[in-house]
């Protein structure tokens, strides 16, 4: 690393960089090369990427009917970089209406920021000393990787749930081996010299896809607030639950900001990230925002929004889709409506190639499919990590791109992840190569 450092004139934390390497690097080769029937047929299917085309054209036409640009307000600083008013006035609306918050949410406790991702980051800087750690639960979204140690030095700590449960990963979700797990988790770090600072939870749960109980949610805030760490939950799938009509009592969402927390935590101890981009299938159109009542870390994460400053044409964009409340709930609904057929058409695939998946989900964009069988779990862990490799080698062999178990922070070797919102013609193509590679991993064996 000081090597590195040396040859390129780099600091410390530049030459670790460095050396991590681009992470974005495979998924920009898959990008690059996209499938396409006519013109690109052996080009890559990305299934390992969390976006969703479902609403591309309804979201592309309104944009297209709603762009326009006000010099004095878009091509000038506008009224500095934590956001518009009418913005922050905008999201407050939704949390109420959506969210179900508990009270109104003041636009003053809500600050919008470039991504979650930059949201993340800069929450990291302000709440954790370089070193110092956070808990999440495993699986856990792989972007955290990059988002809590690239800039801010922040440690994760994941949060075990083996031998606690009935070993299933229905366990992420009990209120009971959640009250465990942490605990746990706690205890491990302060023998590891960790200083935890914060509980991070993604609900809708990305890569699981299911909601978290109010009766767990209640649970992680009283473990926050005996241990005093911050509690921040990523609602980044809020509105993309749907029907799934083999589990139809699945669990639905919860914000926290509707569940009653009084006499648990504090309640400047407790943070919502928001951002519209997986709800709306709009990726490329980034926005983040934070709600808190916390002054203090309101202000620490404002410091940075220079940094992280989102273009007011942007703002007002989302603020004008937000406000249009008879063409936001018709959005919102139509989208669940064409996830839940999603879903059940790549279900409905995957069973009948007898490809085990992760059942009863009902959020996000994603199916945790289940390929231990394909592991030996008395192998050695090398071994086993070749083993995905090599199965990853072969989805791309196929022009197939998933993601992976080790990635997401996997307990257990064997799980990978696959987008199911794609079009419909880019999913049946994209599970046909996966069953491909099944079946030639059958016949076969790894790693030959």
């Amino acid at each position: 690393m000081n090597s590195k450092a040396a040859k390129y004139h780099l600091s410390k934390r530049g030459a670790e960089n460095f050396s991590a390497g681009n992470h974005w690097a495979p998924i920009e080769k898959a990008l690059a090369n996209a499938w396409e029937k006519e013109r690109n047929p052996n080009g890559i299917i990305n299934l390992g990427i969390a976006e969703n085309s479902l609403m591309h054209e309804e979201i592309a036409s309104f944009l297209e009917k709603n762009f326009e640009v006000i010099p004095q307000t878009h091509l000038t600083y506008g009224t500095g970089p934590l956001g518009s008013l009418r913005l922050r006035k905008a999201l407050s609306n939704l949390f109420t209406t959506h969210f179900k918050s508990l009270s109104p949410i003041p636009p003053s406790q809500i600050l919008p920021y470039s991504s979650i991702s930059a949201l993340t980051d800069a929450l990291t800087w302000s709440i954790c000393d370089e070193g110092e750690g956070i808990l999440l639960p495993q699986p856990l979204y792989t972007g955290f990787r990059v988002d809590i140690p690239q800039r801010s030095r922040g440690v994760i700590v994941p949060v075990s749930f083996s031998g606690i449960g009935n070993g299933s990963l229905d366990d992420v979700f009990s209120a009971q081996v959640n009250e465990i797990a942490f605990e746990r988790a706690l205890r491990k770090s302060q023998e590891d010299g960790i200083k935890i600072r914060a509980v991070l939870l993604t609900n809708p749960h990305n890569p699981l896809g299911k909601c978290y109980p109010i009766s767990t949610l209640r649970v992680v805030a009283a473990f926050c607030g005996r241990h005093g760490l911050h509690l921040i939950c990523d609602e980044i799938y809020a509105l993309s639950v749907f029907d799934n009509p083999v589990y139809p009592a699945a669990e639905t969402f919860t914000s926290m900001l509707g569940v009653d927390l009084e006499g648990l935590i504090e309640e400047d101890m407790v943070h919502v990230m928001y951002g519209p981009s997986k709800d709306f299938g709009a990726n490329g159109l980034r926005l983040g925002a934070l709600c808190s009542r916390n002054e203090g870390l309101l202000g620490a994460v404002g410091s940075l929004a220079v940094f992280s400053w989102s273009p007011y044409v942007l703002q007002d964009l989302w603020a004008k889709l937000l406000e249009d409340t008879q063409y936001l709930n018709t959005f919102i609904s139509t989208n669940q409506r064409r996830l839940s057929e999603n879903y059940t058409l790549a279900t409905s695939i995957l069973s009948s190639h007898d490809v085990k998946y992760f059942k009863g989900s009902n959020a996000g964009v994603f199916i945790w499919i289940d390929l231990r069988e394909y592991f030996d779990s008395q192998e050695t862990m090398d071994r086993r990590l070749a083993r995905e490799k090599d199965i990853l080698r072969r989805c791309e062999e196929k022009g197939l791109f998933v993601g992976y178990g080790t990635n997401f922070f996997t307990e257990q070797l064997g799980w990978f992840r696959i987008t199911f919102t794609a079009r419909e013609d880019v999913l049946r193509v994209g599970l046909q190569r996966l069953v491909t590679v099944l079946k030639e991993l059958g016949e076969t064996g790894l790693m030959e």
